[in-house]
């Protein structure tokens, strides 16, 4: 499950990469643009920042953008950074009679889904995203019938 958190940051990211080279966006272009609160925005920006995908630009004509180029950014370390390992697994207390023996028969199969979210989310760049989201606005088409 994706958390809210994780859906901003995603898509504030989203944002500056459909922006990239047009120069800094700020904190209320991301919020109105993707259609978010700006008030969680200014905590996720900021780790964010912390964690190297994005640069602020202080000043008049300041605001966020990317710290790299958006096809070097994968949806999986997006989510990796916000919500931790893809498929975590909790572990019983040895000796508890929950707890899993190594060669417990879940135990693969909950580490080839892991390995499958993690192949899913990491061949998806923010430049990828960004493209399928200018075609769709190319092709949507309003429609005044009555």
């Amino acid at each position: 499950m994706i958390s809210n958190k994780c859906n901003y940051a995603l898509r504030a990211l989203l944002e500056l990469a459909k922006r990239e080279g047009a120069g800094p966006a700020t904190i209320v272009d991301i919020a109105q643009a993707q259609q978010m609160p700006s008030r969680f925005l200014e905590a996720i920006l900021r780790q964010l920042k912390q964690s190297g995908l994005t640069d602020s630009l202080r000043g008049k004509h300041g605001g966020y953008v990317l710290a790299r180029p958006a096809r070097e950014i994968t949806v999986g370390e997006v989510i990796r950074l916000i919500e931790g390992p893809l498929f975590a697994l909790e572990r019983a207390e040895a000796g508890s009679r929950l707890a899993a023996a190594p060669d417990d028969v879940f135990e693969s199969l909950w580490q080839d889904a892991e390995t499958a979210l993690n192949e899913v989310f990491d061949a998806v760049t923010l430049a990828d995203l960004a493209e399928k989201d200018r075609e769709r606005a190319n092709n949507f088409v309003l429609d005044y019938t009555i």
